[in-house]
């Protein structure tokens, strides 16, 4: 059981999802003509996996969470008969039985990995020509942060503590950026493509999307769940009485593949 144990269903339920610009994207990359053999790792609840299925032959969805893969399977029940889900963890990556792979995607999960293993256990598994996707969010320069945040933060502060992204993230913090970890890797040729989406969420979407995260779920609150909800709700409500609360989400998708 990981951190992400308790923060599964907000996760499924909360979390944005990818634009279709970024599985366009992928289709006209790779080829994907619905032949296709695709890993999602470090799936979560299959929030690429799901509309990558469409476009692929066979995607393998693996994640290390099992709350994650139930919910993956419940989501897929009625969309998706062509994915296989398994709770695994990536260092065993080589010993899952995977056949030859066109194309592995990975969102954040990427950041929770020994990346430079990853990276190798890969090129021995991907096909000649196919390559590596990493997508996320998060802030650009271009980007204007809503003033909304600073309350969610000082409130996770004063309820979590100091640190608390750094205590209940991820435990490796890579001693180098993705980047370069990337080009020593055998997937050194990067490409880059961005896009913004404008979100704008009620006040239980945005404090649902806080227990989605590894370090505001329910297990990492414990007993002070409800004085967080509490003083969250109060906090935000006062700053947007009419319940509403809208940022511009920056989506970053890196494609690595072979020189």
């Amino acid at each position: 059981m990981t951190t992400f144990a308790s923060a599964a269903h907000h996760y499924a339920a909360f979390r944005p999802r990818y634009p279709e610009e970024f599985f366009t994207l992928l289709a006209d990359r790779f080829g994907l003509d619905g032949t296709q053999t695709v890993l999602d790792l470090g799936c979560g609840p299959g929030t690429i996996t799901i509309p990558l299925a469409s476009r692929a032959g066979h995607v393998y969805a693996v994640d290390i969470e099992p709350a994650m893969i139930n919910e993956g399977r419940k989501a897929a029940a009625h969309h998706a008969d062509n994915i296989t889900w398994a709770c695994a963890d990536a260092a065993s990556l080589t010993g899952m039985g995977l056949p030859p792979l066109h194309l592995c995607t990975m969102g954040k999960s990427f950041q929770w990995m020994n990346q430079t293993q990853v990276l190798a256990d890969l090129d021995t598994l991907i096909r000649p020509g196919g390559g590596i996707t990493l997508v996320s969010t998060g802030p650009r320069n271009s980007t204007v942060r809503p003033a909304w945040l600073d309350i969610i933060e000082s409130v996770c502060t004063n309820v979590i503590g100091p640190g608390y992204r750094q205590e209940h993230g991820p435990v490796a913090h890579p001693a180098e950026g993705r980047d370069d970890t990337l080009r020593r890797s055998p997937f050194s040729r990067i490409e880059t493509a961005r896009w913004d989406q404008t979100f704008t969420r009620t006040l239980d979407e945005l404090i649902g999307l806080q227990y989605s995260f590894s370090y505001s779920s329910p297990a990492v609150l414990g007993t002070r769940q409800a004085a967080f909800d509490e003083h969250l709700r109060r906090e935000l409500t006062l700053f947007s009485p009419n319940g509403t609360f809208e940022n511009t989400v920056p989506i970053e998708a890196v494609i690595a593949t072979r020189p």
